[in-house]
Protein backbone atom coordinates (compact mmCIF):
# COMPACT_ATOMS: atom_id res chain seq x y z
CA UNK A 1 0.00 0.00 0.00
CA UNK A 2 1.23 3.58 -0.86
CA UNK A 3 1.37 6.09 1.81
CA UNK A 4 3.26 9.42 1.25
CA UNK A 5 2.11 12.78 0.13
CA UNK A 6 0.97 14.21 -3.53
CA UNK A 7 4.71 15.53 -4.43
CA UNK A 8 5.80 12.02 -4.48
CA UNK A 9 4.26 11.77 -7.80
CA UNK A 10 5.15 14.07 -10.34
CA UNK A 11 1.72 13.72 -12.69
CA UNK A 12 -0.31 14.60 -8.67
CA UNK A 13 1.38 17.96 -7.90
CA UNK A 14 -0.13 20.19 -10.28
CA UNK A 15 -4.13 19.78 -10.81
CA UNK A 16 -4.44 17.79 -7.15
CA UNK A 17 -4.55 20.49 -4.40
CA UNK A 18 -7.59 22.76 -6.82
CA UNK A 19 -9.58 19.32 -6.54
CA UNK A 20 -9.23 18.32 -3.13
CA UNK A 21 -10.27 22.11 -2.42
CA UNK A 22 -13.38 21.69 -4.38
CA UNK A 23 -14.25 18.16 -3.68
CA UNK A 24 -14.12 19.31 0.22
CA UNK A 25 -16.17 22.75 -0.40
CA UNK A 26 -19.15 20.68 -2.53
CA UNK A 27 -19.12 17.83 0.10
CA UNK A 28 -19.36 20.68 2.84
CA UNK A 29 -22.06 22.47 0.68
CA UNK A 30 -23.99 18.53 0.54
CA UNK A 31 -24.19 18.02 4.66
CA UNK A 32 -27.04 15.01 4.99
CA UNK A 33 -28.81 16.13 2.15
CA UNK A 34 -28.51 14.82 -1.31
CA UNK A 35 -28.30 18.59 -3.17
CA UNK A 36 -27.86 20.04 -6.87
CA UNK A 37 -23.97 19.79 -6.08
CA UNK A 38 -24.22 15.96 -5.79
CA UNK A 39 -23.28 15.59 -9.35
CA UNK A 40 -20.81 18.13 -9.17
CA UNK A 41 -18.96 16.10 -6.12
CA UNK A 42 -19.27 12.85 -7.90
CA UNK A 43 -17.58 14.42 -11.12
CA UNK A 44 -14.73 15.87 -8.84
CA UNK A 45 -14.30 12.61 -7.39
CA UNK A 46 -13.95 10.68 -10.74
CA UNK A 47 -11.49 13.35 -11.59
CA UNK A 48 -9.55 12.89 -8.46
CA UNK A 49 -10.05 8.86 -9.04
CA UNK A 50 -8.16 9.30 -12.63
CA UNK A 51 -5.38 11.41 -11.66
CA UNK A 52 -4.67 8.71 -9.07
CA UNK A 53 -5.52 5.76 -11.28
CA UNK A 54 -2.79 7.88 -14.36
CA UNK A 55 0.39 8.53 -11.22
CA UNK A 56 -0.39 4.40 -10.58
CA UNK A 57 -1.90 4.20 -7.50
CA UNK A 58 -4.41 1.30 -7.01
CA UNK A 59 -7.01 0.45 -5.26
CA UNK A 60 -6.65 1.19 -1.35
CA UNK A 61 -3.33 3.28 -2.06
CA UNK A 62 -3.57 6.87 -1.21
CA UNK A 63 -1.47 9.90 -0.97
CA UNK A 64 -1.66 12.89 1.37
CA UNK A 65 -2.56 16.39 -0.05
CA UNK A 66 -3.58 19.96 2.12
CA UNK A 67 -4.02 17.31 5.49
CA UNK A 68 -6.62 15.11 3.57
CA UNK A 69 -6.02 10.94 2.43
CA UNK A 70 -6.43 11.11 -0.50
CA UNK A 71 -7.55 6.84 -1.23
CA UNK A 72 -8.40 5.30 -4.34
CA UNK A 73 -11.27 3.03 -3.49
CA UNK A 74 -13.10 -0.03 -5.39
CA UNK A 75 -14.62 -3.16 -5.34
CA UNK A 76 -14.77 -6.03 -7.59
CA UNK A 77 -17.54 -6.25 -10.67
CA UNK A 78 -20.73 -8.41 -9.21
CA UNK A 79 -21.42 -11.77 -11.13
CA UNK A 80 -25.00 -12.77 -11.77
CA UNK A 81 -26.31 -15.80 -14.25
CA UNK A 82 -27.47 -14.34 -17.43
CA UNK A 83 -30.88 -15.96 -17.69
CA UNK A 84 -30.78 -15.89 -21.38
CA UNK A 85 -27.86 -17.39 -22.05
CA UNK A 86 -28.40 -20.60 -19.56
CA UNK A 87 -31.71 -21.57 -21.22
CA UNK A 88 -30.22 -21.06 -25.00
CA UNK A 89 -26.91 -23.53 -23.47
CA UNK A 90 -29.67 -26.04 -21.83
CA UNK A 91 -31.35 -26.45 -24.38
CA UNK A 92 -28.45 -27.05 -27.00
CA UNK A 93 -27.28 -29.20 -24.52
CA UNK A 94 -30.03 -31.67 -23.83
CA UNK A 95 -30.92 -31.16 -20.00
CA UNK A 96 -27.61 -33.42 -19.23
CA UNK A 97 -26.78 -32.26 -15.43
CA UNK A 98 -22.79 -31.95 -16.29
CA UNK A 99 -23.17 -30.42 -19.52
CA UNK A 100 -26.36 -28.38 -17.66
CA UNK A 101 -23.89 -26.68 -14.56
CA UNK A 102 -21.11 -26.78 -17.01
CA UNK A 103 -23.46 -24.40 -18.67
CA UNK A 104 -24.13 -22.35 -15.90
CA UNK A 105 -20.34 -22.00 -15.22
CA UNK A 106 -19.78 -20.68 -18.85
CA UNK A 107 -23.09 -18.15 -18.92
CA UNK A 108 -21.90 -16.25 -15.51
CA UNK A 109 -21.22 -12.53 -16.67
CA UNK A 110 -18.70 -10.57 -14.48
CA UNK A 111 -19.19 -6.67 -14.38
CA UNK A 112 -15.71 -4.10 -14.70
CA UNK A 113 -14.48 -3.50 -11.08
CA UNK A 114 -15.22 0.13 -9.78
CA UNK A 115 -13.45 2.62 -8.16
CA UNK A 116 -13.31 5.64 -6.60
CA UNK A 117 -11.62 8.26 -4.68
CA UNK A 118 -11.92 9.55 -0.97
CA UNK A 119 -10.97 12.54 0.34
CA UNK A 120 -10.65 12.63 4.38
CA UNK A 121 -9.05 15.04 6.60
CA UNK A 122 -5.24 13.08 8.23
CA UNK A 123 -5.16 11.82 11.02
CA UNK A 124 -4.39 14.43 13.81
CA UNK A 125 -4.50 17.13 11.08
CA UNK A 126 -6.58 21.06 11.12
CA UNK A 127 -7.55 21.78 8.33
CA UNK A 128 -9.73 23.97 6.56
CA UNK A 129 -12.58 24.35 3.36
Amino acid sequence: MAAGTFLDYPALVEPLPPLVRKQRRLEALLGDEHGPFEAQESAVRKEIDLLLKAAGLTQAEFVTCLGYDVTRRGQKGRSVINAIKLVEQLVRLGLDRVKALKAILESTDTGEPSTWSEVKPSKGAKVRV
